[in-house]
Parts: structure tokens; C-alpha cells; sequence
């Protein structure tokens, strides 16, 4: 098969049996082990764990309480306190089973989603446009995206390599599990409005703060927060409708909850700032929703307007 030159190359290469390596096969060889492990032992673990992880974790719990006074407000310190713990809980319950695609088989995977508002993508799909599907970053989002794929759409999405090369690899190669093209937020847009308009599907996370060049301040929460104007530019230019969507962990029911909503009428309009506003708005519904499953250790308020310019994260 050809390999766009701009996707993420998910061919293995000899150099990942270096030593340097080996911790992180070490890692994947225990991810190997809890994808074999009963799901109710290993959600219980991950209960039990939380609480130390938050005692440990003190730079990312910094950033997480950050967010969470910002976002929340009229919690008590206390209640912030305990989200913070479901949070984690929830973050561990999805790394430890993180290689069940991997690991085992399609059928497994599968059954563990329960999903409502599917009828939404298929009215988006009958239409004949690309479909954005519009994510927030949940801890199960790669599950997200590989329910997607593995209901036959031809899907792209962007992302960041992390500095590991080997875990760079197995993670985009896991992406990929039921096809889908992997592109590197570095390479930009074009080639995922390329995609788009040949028939491809875009799973798009927009609401990390990546600078205030080329972002619009607009409301997040009640906050000024930088974000790309990128949704309303690329359905102008794709002619693509924007699908809401979320997931969350469902421990009782050991397995994920994904909601689809109808796609968004009369979008874009005409004024880019509205838009934009009108995704983070979105957004923030979701969050609201399902708080102890977003990614609440990410900087959302990094950057900060002229007239605001007071540090958000120590």
C-alpha cells in the first residue's frame, strides 16, 4: 500500500531493539500482561492506586487543580478534591487497559463500547459530506477513534509525537488498528483538507492551547482561552458538517459510554470569532457533563491576552 508521505510511518524499524529501548518494551510487555487481566481486577487497581498517583503526581496535579479552580469555581476545595481523584482514577482505569487493541482481538475491543446517537453519524454520512467529528481530549480517546474506524469510515486525525520513539510507533500503530491515516500536527492542514475532500472523515481534537499565534481568544469556562479558529475554516473550505461527540470510562459497566450528537446546523456562519466561541461552547457543555473524564493535567490556559497577562500555571 502507498504511504502518504505526510502520515505517520507505523513501519517498524530495526533501530527500536536498540537497549535504550528496552524499558519501553518492558512497558508494552506489561500493557500485554493488563490487557489479559479481568476488567473488574483491573479497575480495582486502579482505585486503589489514585489516591497515591495523586500524591506523586505533583506538577500534573498542580496543573489539574489550576484548571479545575478556573473551571469550577463554585466547588468547595474539598469537592475539587475528590473530582481531582475520580479524575485519576479514571486516567488509570484507561492506561491499564491502553493494549487491549493490541493485545487482543477485534471482538473483545468491541464489546466493551456502548454507544448512543450513532443514527447522527449515519445522517451526516447520507448526506454525502465529510464528517468533523469534534472531540475534547477524554481519557479514552483513542478508543473513541478506533470505534469510528472500525465501523468502516475512512478516518485521518493529527497528533503529537511524544519523545519516545518506541512508544511513538506502537501508539500510532495502534491508531491505526482499523485503517485510518495518522498525520503529525506538524505537517499542518493540508493534507487533512486533502483527505477530506476525497471521502476521508477527520477526528479532531481542537481544545489544547497551542499559542496565541494564529489562536482567538474566546470564552472557555468563563475564561479567555487561546484556540484555533481551524473548525469553521476547514468546513468552509471541505464543505464538511461538524458531529459533537464524547467518551467516557463507565466502570460499572467496564467499558466505554460514547455519545454522538446531531450535527451542528448553520455551521460555519459568518463571523469566525462566533464559531469558534460556538465550539468551545460545545466543548464545555461536554466537559461539564462527564469533568472526571477530561484530560484535566493539559495547560487549556497557557497563554493568556494582552490584558490579562497574570500567570495561570506555576
Amino acid at each position: 500500500m502507498h504511504q502518504d508521505p505526510a502520515a505517520f510511518d507505523t513501519r517498524f524499524d530495526s533501530d527500536l531493539l536498540h537497549p535504550r529501548h528496552w524499558p519501553t518494551w518492558l512497558m508494552l510487555a506489561l500493557m500485554c500482561l493488563f490487557a489479559w487481566v479481568p476488567t473488574r481486577w483491573r479497575d480495582a487497581l486502579a482505585r486503589k492506586l489514585a489516591p497515591l498517583a495523586v500524591r506523586l503526581a505533583k506538577k500534573p496535579c498542580r496543573v489539574a487543580r489550576t484548571n479545575l479552580a478556573i473551571c469550577f469555581p463554585a466547588l468547595s476545595v474539598e469537592q475539587r478534591e475528590a473530582l481531582l481523584l475520580a479524575n485519576m482514577t479514571k486516567g488509570l482505569q484507561c492506561m491499564l487497559a491502553f493494549g487491549v487493541p493490541t493485545f487482543r482481538s477485534r471482538r473483545t475491543l468491541l464489546s466493551r463500547y456502548r454507544v448512543t446517537g450513532w443514527e447522527h453519524v449515519q445522517a451526516a454520512e447520507a448526506s454525502g459530506k465529510p464528517i468533523i467529528f469534534l472531540m475534547p481530549h477524554a481519557w479514552a480517546v483513542d478508543m473513541a477513534g478506533l470505534y469510528i474506524s472500525a465501523q468502516g469510515l475512512k478516518m485521518c486525525t493529527m497528533m503529537h509525537s511524544v519523545p519516545n520513539k518506541l512508544y511513538d510507533w506502537f501508539i500510532n500503530r495502534q491508531r491505526r488498528f482499523f485503517g485510518g491515516t495518522v498525520y503529525e500536527r506538524s505537517a499542518g492542514l493540508k493534507p487533512i483538507i486533502r483527505n477530506l475532500k476525497q471521502g476521508y472523515h477527520f477526528f479532531y481534537l481542537p481544545d489544547q492551547d497551542h499559542g496565541p499565534e494564529g489562536s482567538l481568544f474566546v470564552p472557555f469556562f468563563g475564561r479567555m482561552k487561546a484556540t484555533l479558529p481551524a473548525l469553521p475554516k476547514l468546513c468552509k473550505l471541505t464543505q464538511a458538517v461538524v458531529v459533537p461527540m464524547f467518551i467516557a470510562y463507565d466502570d460499572h459497566l467496564g467499558g466505554y459510554q460514547i455519545e454522538f450528537s446531531p450535527a451542528l446546523s448553520d455551521y460555519p456562519g459568518q463571523d469566525i470569532a462566533t464559531d469558534t466561541l460556538r465550539m468551545n461552547q460545545i466543548i464545555e457543555q461536554q466537559v461539564a457533563r462527564f469533568s472526571a473524564d477530561y484530560m484535566w493535567f493539559l495547560k487549556y490556559f497557557r497563554s493568556r491576552p494582552v490584558d490579562d497577562p497574570g500567570r495561570t500555571y506555576d
